[in-house]
Order: C-alpha cells, then sequence, then structure tokens
C-alpha cells in the first residue's frame, strides 16, 4: 500500500516508516525540512500551518498517518495553530481529493483527560492546553466523516528507541536519587505504550479500524509512578528513587522559571498535577500489546536493529 506519514522525522515517525518498509509498503515521509532525509522514504515538503504542500503529496496515497504536532510551546496558542489548525488543513487537503485516502490521527490520551482506566466512549476532559489541541484534531475529523474516512487511536506515554523525553527524564531523575511528582502526597498511576506496539496500532487501525472511531492503545497495565521510577534506576545501577511530592504553586513557579518550552513547563505541570493517567483495554479490532514495560525498558537501554516479525 501506499502511505504517507506527517511527523516522519520525529521519535514515533521514524519507528513507523521502519515498520512500513519492512513490510515493503512505499512511503512518503511529508516534512517541512527537505534536508532532513528519512530512511527509506521519499520525501515531500508540507507546511502544516499555511497547508501548502498538502493535496499534492497526498495525491496518490491509500493511507495517511497524521503525527505531526506540537507537546509543549511557550505560547499556547501554538499548540492550537498546529495541532487543532495543521489537523485541518490536513483534512481539507484529503476530502478534496477525488478519491480520499483513509486517515489515521495519532491523538493523545491528554485529549481524554486524566482518570484511572478511561475508556473511548468517556466524554473527554483535557486539563492542559496539549490535550485540547488534541481533541481540537479529533473534532476536524468528526466535522468531515461524511467526506474522509478517518479514524483516532489515542496512546498514553509512548517510550522506546528513540525517545528523548520521558526516559531520559526518568534517568536523570534515578541518578540523583529523587522521583519529582506534582500535587498531593499518595499513588500515582500511568499508562505506557512501547512505540513499536503504537506502530502496530496504527498499522491496524489503518487496515481494520471503523471510520469515525476513538481507538486508545495501552500496554494493559495501570503502572505506579514508583514502580516505574524503581525500575529504570535498576537498570541503570542505582537505588529506587525517593519520590518527592512538590506542591503545584512550586512546581507552577519552576516550571515558569526553568523551562517554559521544554519538558518541564506550566501546561505539563497542569497535566502531572493529576493522580491518574490510565486507559482501560482499548476496542481496536485485532491489537493485543505485545511488549510488556520490563522487556520495552530493556530494548529502550539496548535497542537493537527491527525484526520485522515483530511488525506482523
Amino acid at each position: 500500500m501506499r502511505y504517507a506519514v506527517t511527523g516522519a522525522t520525529g521519535f514515533i515517525g521514524t519507528r513507523l516508516v521502519a515498520h512500513l518498509t519492512a513490510l515493503g509498503h512505499d512511503v512518503t515521509a511529508l516534512v517541512r525540512d527537505p534536508r532532513r532525509p528519512v530512511p527509506g522514504a521519499r520525501t515531500e515538503t508540507v507546511d502544516l500551518v499555511t497547508g501548502t504542500g498538502l493535496r499534492e503529496a497526498t495525491a496518490d496515497a491509500d493511507v495517511v498517518v497524521h503525527l505531526a504536532a506540537l507537546t509543549h510551546a511557550a505560547d499556547p496558542r501554538a499548540l492550537t495553530t498546529v495541532n487543532t489548525g495543521g489537523t485541518r488543513r490536513l483534512v481539507a487537503a484529503l476530502a478534496a481529493q477525488p478519491h480520499p485516502p483513509r486517515l489515521v490521527y495519532c491523538s493523545s490520551l491528554a485529549a481524554s483527560g486524566p482518570g484511572r482506566l478511561r475508556h473511548e466512549n468517556d466524554p473527554p476532559a483535557p486539563v492542559s492546553a496539549y490535550g485540547r489541541s488534541k481533541l481540537g484534531g479529533e473534532q476536524a475529523l468528526r466535522e468531515a466523516d461524511t467526506r474522509l474516512p478517518a479514524l483516532t487511536v489515542r496512546p498514553p506515554i509512548v517510550y522506546g528507541p528513540g525517545d528523548r523525553h520521558f526516559l531520559p527524564s526518568l534517568t536523570a531523575a534515578a541518578r540523583t536519587g529523587l522521583l519529582p511528582a506534582v500535587g498531593r502526597r499518595g499513588p500515582r498511576r500511568y499508562s505506557l505504550l512501547h512505540v513499536d506496539d503504537l506502530c502496530r496500532a496504527l498499522l491496524t487501525a489503518a487496515e481494520s479500524g471503523t471510520p469515525g472511531a476513538v481507538y486508545h492503545a495501552g500496554d494493559g497495565t495501570e503502572h505506579l509512578w514508583s514502580d516505574i521510577g524503581a525500575a529504570v534506576a535498576a537498570a541503570v545501577g542505582r537505588r529506587p528513587p525517593r519520590v518527592v511530592h512538590l506542591p503545584v504553586p512550586l512546581a507552577l513557579a519552576a516550571a515558569r522559571t526553568l523551562g517554559r518550552t521544554g519538558i518541564l513547563n506550566p501546561d505539563k505541570v497542569g497535566e502531572a498535577r493529576h493522580p491518574s493517567w490510565t486507559t482501560a483495554p482499548g476496542t481496536l479490532p485485532s491489537f493485543t500489546p505485545r511488549i510488556t514495560w520490563p522487556d520495552g525498558l530493556r530494548s529502550t537501554l539496548s535497542p537493537a536493529p527491527l525484526d520485522i516479525r515483530s511488525s506482523t
């Protein structure tokens, strides 16, 4: 099949392109910077902010997987511009094709909102500008449902080879012996998903998902924050870190002072203050996560070449 992938140079995108090319699919990487080649794919330059090049670059695609997104920004309005507005422009370009391709939109559990074992049909309640911007992208798909076969996959925290944020931040915390948590004391729970399992979920959605559907995808386990930190610490030869609870005002002050555009920013503090971000098992047909957290952690810290058998 002919796939087009936005965000193909990012963490998830590079892994998805590797899966697609290993399976023999024809892949077009939709990129902002043509100087960044994507192994195994041809590149087309597009701009989600203006819509430039989108219709031409997707004219022959059977499936478009939309990964490109901002996860943080100094100005929250930039999240809306890229994540909501960019998705609208992509939807419009695809819907205008004589034979529109299937669109698989990679959203986020942040669009659903916090809570334990969130279901796909629970009313969305995002608590961050990022979550609202991703939910806005989902709304763009719904508005075009009579013109475009499109569906949404919402992953939780994604980790794996190429992860530049989640595990590196945890590893740094483990080495200090302190694991920060925002808000009141008590257990904190998260769903996780290895990037290769996310790629499988996206490909399964492309092949057998129902247009108009929203699918959650997690590894099927509620992970305690303290256990996640302990596993990372053990992997780097350290003792389990002590969980340090930061009052919300202090965390917000630190975010404003130290890193409005990085992982530590007020928007992410707004998410981190909630103690649970977990998803109930999703209903995506024929998808079962294969990679457990211990195995996924080991494979991330000692990455091996992608095995084509893991993609099928």
